[in-house]
This record gives structure tokens, C-alpha cells and sequence, in this order.
């Protein structure tokens, strides 16, 4: 199903010839005059009646909540979904004397004809609570939050998919290592929030035929393992705090709970008369779920990072059940009312009740609402805020660690040339 064969239909009269401009959308090309006065307008139309669409679906969503219950379906291995419920409130709780480390890195590749740079940097903070609003804050490796960098040259031929594979990989290398050394240091974290996924991605990377990149995702593997297992014998949280994401997967789960839970025409009535299954593939996870969550609430927790089993499975790498002896979950917050919710990922022993997985989800929820509600319009953890402010490279910064590499190479007189496409003489 298409926008336009949902309006076509339709007694609206703002649509009723909403499907006559096709003759625009079939050309390859357009003038200014035609974009301006017809085209532009057609796809603001489609726009229009996808946001009524999705509205009205939400309207459904919310109308039947009570009825979407998955309690009878957790058991089922192949039923993704771990609580009975689609959301829940969650109290925000007292932080006052905890611990909470976050950790964020970035890099910035220089590219030459013949030679690639590399610069990266990884940072962690610290914020001891002494209240819900107040802290005092202290960096890693060094006090000042900046002086933690690796410089690469790039020498082998290789496309740059490889080049940017390698960085990333060393990148993460560093952030993970930064965390097992501060662990290894101290004794009294209590909560660990890393920028992105607790999983290494994209676990393909592990049948690498570059021999080097494989290498090096091995090692990172293995400082995931440590990492892990740190945290389990030292009582620590750890999570992963994804702030932007494309997925749908809590919506394709969504879509097929509705399925199993067998509408019909007595109950969850409106789910067919809207034809749910086609109008879900129109939603993101954010899309939908920061339509229909309030304030601190949280969505239910549901299994993730499945790539992981299939590998399992294969049995072609066979030391993953040991660097991942574990069972992934994930889970939408809502931290304030005028931003999109967060996906929060967390890890559980193979060997645990869904009981247990909930309540260390309401745990998490509770600990991170406060520290992420203090502006309405920018709902993320402080601690992650402070980490990717103090990670994120200055243009200064590379300035002056590029302008002393290169007045090296100039002295043994060698000129490093731009690709074409950054000295273009026009």
C-alpha cells in the first residue's frame, strides 16, 4: 500500500486528485519551474497524509493498549519480546553517591594521493553524584579530558572501506581499553554508559579476508570479553546509550506479536481494519515509539544483537561463545518531553529469568531518568554529553598534529598532494 492508494479513496477533498501527478513523478528530469510549482507540492502531500496515516495509527495503538498483551508469548524462544507489556512508567531514582562513567572517542582521516593519516582520541569522565543535579566530574587518562591520542599513517594500498574499517576498529579498541584500565584502577564504579552499542558491530568483520583487520577485530574482541567480565565480577552496569537509530526492529517485533496475538473481528478490531502489517513498514523504532511514549516510561526489553547466534550457530568461529557468553537486550527510553526517546542496550548471564532482565531494565531507567532530564529538548545522559564534548576533535587540534607531521616530510623534501577533489583550481 502506497500514501496515494490510501487517499484515493479517500473522502477528503484535499486528496481526491492526489494520485493525478504521476506524469511528473515518472520524469527523469525536471525544470526549476516544474520542481517549484508542482513537483515540491506533491511530495509535501505525500508527506502530509503519511503523518495523518501514522497519526491515526497511533491513535489505534494507544486505544488498544491494554489489549497488547505478550505475557503469554515471553516463553517462546522465537518471540523476541521479554515483558508482557508494550511500556511502562518508571520512577526516577535518588543518584546521590554513585558513580557513573561514560566513554566516547572520535577520529579524523587526512587523505592523500599516496598516504592516508589517521588521528584519534578517546575519553572518559567520571561523575561522582552528590546530588541528583550536582557532581564533580574528573577525566581519563589525564585531568584535563584531551591528552589521550593515537596517530596512524595508512601505508598500504588499500580502499578506503578497509582504511575507514581498520580506524574504526582501533578506535573502539581504544574507548574499551580506557574502560578495562580505569575498572582495573578503581573500585567504586557503579555504572558504565559507552556511546553506541555494548556489542562490537559489525560482527561480519570477524570472517575479514584482510588478515590485518582480522587480526585486530580478534584482539578487540577479546578486550570486549575482559570488558564484560569486569563489569560481572565488579557489580557494574554496563550499557550502551544509541541516541540516534534507523532500525525498526522493536516495530517488525511489534507487527508480529499483533499477528500471534490473532486479531479478529471481536477484538483488536482496528488493527485489520487499518491493514497494520503494511502501514508499520512506514515506522522507525524512534518514529513510532516517541509518538506514543510520554515521559519516563520506557518500552518492554526485547532480545538484540541476534547476529551473534547465527554465528554461534555456524559454529565458523568457535571462541564467540566465549567472548559473548551472554544474552543482549534492548529497550526504549524517554527521558524528557520534547526529544526523541534513547535506545539503551544491556547484557544479562545466558543463565537468568526474564524476571530479573525486567528488573535490571527498571534499574537502569531509574538511574539514568535523572541525569538526563535537565533539558527538556536534549534528553541524554550528562555523563555521555561531557564524554563526547571532551572526544570530538577541534579543527585545532589537527591542525597542529598534522602541520608538525608534514614539516617533517618537508624538511627530508617530500610534499604531501591532495586528492583532486580537494584542490579543484575553481
Amino acid at each position: 500500500m502506497t500514501i496515494r492508494d490510501k487517499f484515493i479513496n479517500s473522502k477528503n477533498s484535499n486528496f481526491q486528485n492526489f494520485s493525478h501527478d504521476n506524469e511528473i513523478i515518472n520524469n527523469i528530469g525536471l525544470t526549476k519551474e516544474q520542481l517549484l510549482h508542482n513537483y515540491l507540492k506533491v511530495i509535501a502531500k505525500e508527506y502530509l497524509a503519511l503523518e495523518e496515516l501514522k497519526n491515526s495509527f497511533v491513535k489505534i495503538i494507544l486505544k488498544n493498549m491494554d489489549d497488547l498483551d505478550f505475557s503469554q508469548l515471553i516463553d517462546f524462544t522465537k518471540f523476541y519480546i521479554k515483558e508482557g507489556f508494550l511500556k511502562k512508567t518508571v520512577q526516577p531514582a535518588n543518584i546521590r553517591g554513585l558513580n557513573i562513567v561514560s566513554v566516547d572517542g572520535s577520529s579524523v582521516t587526512k587523505k592523500y594521493v599516496n598516504v592516508d593519516f589517521s588521528f584519534l582520541k578517546a575519553i572518559a569522565v567520571k561523575y561522582y553524584f552528590k546530588k541528583n543535579h550536582i557532581a564533580n566530574i574528573v577525566y581519563y587518562p589525564d585531568l584535563n579530558g584531551f591528552n589521550n591520542y593515537l596517530v596512524q599513517g595508512n601505508l598500504l594500498n588499500k580502499d578506503e572501506i578497509a582504511v575507514e574499517a581498520k580506524v574504526s576498529i582501533d578506535m573502539t579498541f581504544m574507548e574499551i581499553n580506557l574502560l578495562n584500565n580505569m575498572i582495573e584502577k578503581s573500585s567504586d564504579i557503579d555504572m558504565i554508559i559507552i556511546d553506541g552499542s555494548i556489542v562490537i558491530m559489525p560482527i561480519n568483520l570477524v570472517f575479514s579476508k584482510d588478515p590485518e583487520i582480522s587480526k585486530q577485530y580478534d584482539r578487540l574482541l577479546k578486550e570486549y570479553h575482559k570488558l564484560y567480565l569486569n563489569c560481572k565480577e565488579k557489580g557494574i552496569l554496563l550499557i550502551g546509550s544509541i541516541k540516534d537509530t534507523r532500525t525498526s526492529a522493536l516495530c517488525h517485533l511489534l507487527r508480529d506479536s499483533i499477528q500471534l496475538l490473532k486479531p479478529s473481528h471481536s477484538r483488536l478490531t482496528d488493527f485489520i481494519k487499518a491493514d497494520y502489517r503494511k502501514v508499520m513498514e512506514y515506522f522507525s523504532d524512534l518514529d513510532l515509539f516517541n509518538r506514543i511514549m510520554n515521559k519516563s516510561e520506557r518500552t518492554c526489553i526485547f532480545n538484540c544483537k541476534r547476529e551473534i547466534d547465527k554465528i554461534r550457530d555456524t559454529g565458523i568461529k568457535k571462541e564467540i561463545p566465549y567472548y559473548f557468553p551472554l544474552s543482549f537486550y534492548a529497550f526504549y527510553l524517554k527521558t524528557v518531553h520534547y526529544d526523541t526517546p534513547c535506545r539503551i542496550e544491556f547484557f544479562m548471564d545466558e543463565k537468568h529469568s526474564f524476571k530479573k532482565a525486567s528488573e535490571k531494565a527498571d534499574l537502569i531507567t531509574s538511574i539514568l531518568l535523572p541525569m538526563s532530564s535537565l533539558n527538556e529538548h536534549y534528553g541524554l545522559p550528562i555523563p555521555q554529553i561531557e564524554a563526547h564534548r571532551r572526544a570530538v576533535f577541534k579543527p585545532t587540534e589537527v591542525d597542529i598534529l598534522l602541520n608538525n607531521l608534514t614539516r617533517t616530510l618537508n624538511t627530508h623534501g617530500i610534499s604531501l598532494l591532495e586528492k583532486r577533489r580537494n584542490r579543484r583550481p575553481f
